[in-house]
C-alpha cells in the first residue's frame, strides 16, 4: 500500500512540474573496442526492448544489489531492501556491502563475466569506465520500454549520467559541494553567510576575521579534496577533459591547464594554504571533519551529505550551516555539479533479473522513498516531487534547514556543468590531491609547477587507459 501511494503521489505532482532539461551532451565512446578513441561513440540502444517486468511463475526472483554504503547510510538501506522486499511477491533483493568505492569498483573488475551483482552502486566518477566495461544494461533502454516518465526527475542530477541523450544509470544517492560552516563563530566574526564565502578570497578573509574576533585556533579549512578541485573547475563554467567533458568522445587529454581552470584554482589556493589562518587536514575530508565537529574551526569544505553525522559530533556544541561553494572569481557563470553514486544494471545474460532490478531501481528513487531516504542520510532527493511532499517540507523547515542551501546550488546549476568523465577519474583524483599537498607543504613548490605535474599525470593515466581499450 505505501508503494502505491507514493508513486500515485509522485504521479500526480509530476503533471505539474516543469520537464526535465536535456543534456548538453552529444556522444561518448563505445563500451566495445573502437577504432578511434576520440572519434567513439556511445553504444546503440538494444534492437530489441528489454523485458520491464519479473515474471515470478516459478517464486521469487531473487537479485543480487552490492552497494558501498556502510555505517548510518548502510542501516537505512538495509531498511530500504526490506521493505522493498515485503511491499511485493515477484522480487526479493539481497543487499551485499562491498566496502567503500574504491573496494566495490576493484571486486567488480576481478569477478569473471556473469557471476557478478545484478545491481551495482558506484560513484559518479566510475561512469567512463563502466560504459567502457560492457557488460551494462543501459538504463534509457527500460525507460523506453516501461513508457517511464522521468520528467519529475531533478534535470541536473540526471546530466551527469546522460551521454548522447541517454540515462545510462540511475542517481541514487546524490549531493552537492557546500561550505559547512561554525553558525555561532561567523557571527562572533560580524559575517554574512551569504557573503562570506562568494568567492576563494573570501574565503581567505572570513578564515582571519574568525579568527581573530571569534577566537578560534583555526580559521578556516580549504579542504584538499580532489571533488572541490574539480567543481572549482565548473564553478568557472570550464571543462576538465577535451571531447565536450568527454561526453563528445572519450577523453584524450585534461585541458584543465589550457583552459587557465587549474591555474586559476591553484594560485588562489597556494595563497589560502600560506596564510595563518588556513589549515590543512592532509588529503580527503575524514580529518577535517573531525577537526570541524570539536569547534576549533571555523569552516570546511565537503559533501551535503555530512550535516546529520557532523551536527551528531558536534554534541550541541555549536550550530552547523552550510553556504554555496565559493566561485574562484567573482564574475564565474559556472555551477556545481552531482556527487555521490548512481545504480547501474549489471547484464549477466538474464533478462528476468534485470527486469527484477529495474523495478526495485523504480521503488527507491520514487518519491517518497526518496525523500525519507535524503531525511536519514543527508542526501539529496532526485526528485523534484519529493520537496513538496508535507513531511518532507517539515524536514527542511525544522530539523534540516541548511541542506535547502545545497538543493538549491545543484537547482541553479546548469547541465553542462554536469563534470567530466574519463575512465581513470579515480587516479585523476589521487594525483591532484597528491600534487596540491606538494603545493601547500612545499612554500618553493608553485601553482605553475602543480598545474603541470597535473595536467602530465592525468594525461599519462588517459593515455594508457585508452591504449587499454582500444
Amino acid at each position: 500500500m505505501k508503494r502505491t501511494v507514493a508513486l500515485l503521489l509522485a504521479l500526480v505532482l509530476s503533471v505539474s512540474l516543469f520537464s526535465a532539461c536535456s543534456s548538453s551532451s552529444s556522444s561518448a565512446s563505445s563500451a566495445a573496442p573502437a577504432s578511434s578513441a576520440a572519434s567513439s561513440s556511445a553504444p546503440a540502444s538494444s534492437s530489441s526492448a528489454p523485458q520491464t517486468t519479473a515474471d515470478a511463475s516459478a517464486g521469487k526472483v531473487k537479485i543480487v544489489f552490492w552497494h558501498a554504503m556502510g555505517g548510518r547510510n548502510g542501516e537505512y538501506l538495509d531498511k530500504l531492501i526490506a521493505e522493498y522486499n515485503a511491499s511485493q511477491d515477484a522480487v526479493e533483493v539481497e543487499g551485499q556491502y562491498q566496502g567503500n568505492y574504491d573496494d566495490a569498483l576493484a571486486k567488480l573488475r576481478a569477478t569473471p563475466e556473469g557471476q557478478g551483482p545484478d545491481i551495482m552502486q558506484l560513484y559518479e566518477i566510475g561512469t567512463r569506465w563502466m560504459i567502457d566495461n560492457g557488460k551494462i544494461r543501459k538504463m534509457q533502454d527500460f525507460i523506453n520500454a516501461d513508457n517511464y516518465d522521468i520528467s519529475d526527475y531533478e534535470p541536473n542530477i540526471l546530466a551527469y549520467y546522460t551521454l548522447d541523450g541517454e540515462l545510462y544509470s540511475m542517481p541514487f544517492n546524490c549531493s552537492s559541494p557546500v561550505v559547512v560552516y561554525n553558525k555561532e563563530a561567523l557571527e562572533a566574526a560580524g559575517l554574512d553567510p551569504k557573503t562570506a564565502f562568494a568567492t576563494m578570497d573570501d574565503c581567505l578573509k572570513t578564515a582571519e576575521a574568525i579568527a581573530t574576533k571569534a577566537g578560534l585556533p583555526v580559521g578556516g579549512s580549504f579542504t584538499n579534496y580532489s571533488w572541490i578541485f574539480e567543481q572549482l573547475v565548473g564553478m568557472q563554467e570550464k571543462e576538465f577533459v577535451d571531447n565536450g567533458n568527454g561526453r563528445a568522445g572519450r577523453a584524450t587529454k585534461t585541458v584543465i591547464g589550457e583552459n587557465d581552470a587549474a591555474i586559476n584554482i591553484l594560485s588562489k589556493w597556494k595563497t589560502i594554504a600560506q596564510s595563518p589562518y588556513n589549515k590543512t587536514f592532509g588529503k580527503g575530508t575524514s580529518e577535517s571533519k573531525q577537526q570541524f565537529a570539536t569547534g576549533t574551526v571555523g569552516f570546511i569544505l565537503d559533501s551535503c551529505s555530512v550535516y546529520v553525522d557532523i551536527s551528531s559530533a558536534a554534541g550541541g556544541k555549536f550550530s552547523v550551516g552550510f553556504a554555496p561553494l565559493p566561485k574562484v572569481n567573482p564574475g564565474d557563470t559556472g555551477g556545481t555539479s552531482v556527487g555521490g553514486g548512481s545504480l547501474w544494471i549489471m547484464d549477466n545474460g538474464d533478462d528476468n533479473r534485470a527486469a527484477a532490478a529495474w523495478d526495485f531501481i523504480k521503488y527507491v528513487t520514487s518519491a517518497q522513498e526518496q525523500a525519507e531516504w535524503s531525511m536519514a542520510t543527508g542526501y539529496l532527493p532526485i526528485r523534484r516531487s519529493a520537496l513538496e511532499l508535507d513531511f518532507y517540507k517539515d524536514y527542511l523547515t525544522n530539523t534540516n534547514p541548511e541542506l535547502i542551501v545545497a538543493i538549491e546550488s545543484l537547482q541553479n546549476s546548469k547541465p553542462n556543468c554536469a563534470g567530466g568523465i574519463m575512465g581513470v577519474f579515480p587516479q585523476a583524483r589521487v594525483i591532484v590531491e597528491n600534487t596540491i599537498e606538494t603545493m601547500i607543504n612545499d612554500p618553493s613548490y608553485t601553482p605553475e609547477q602543480a598545474v603541470q605535474a597535473i595536467v602530465d599525470g592525468i594525461n599519462s593515466e588517459i593515455e594508457m587507459y585508452n591504449r587499454t581499450n582500444g
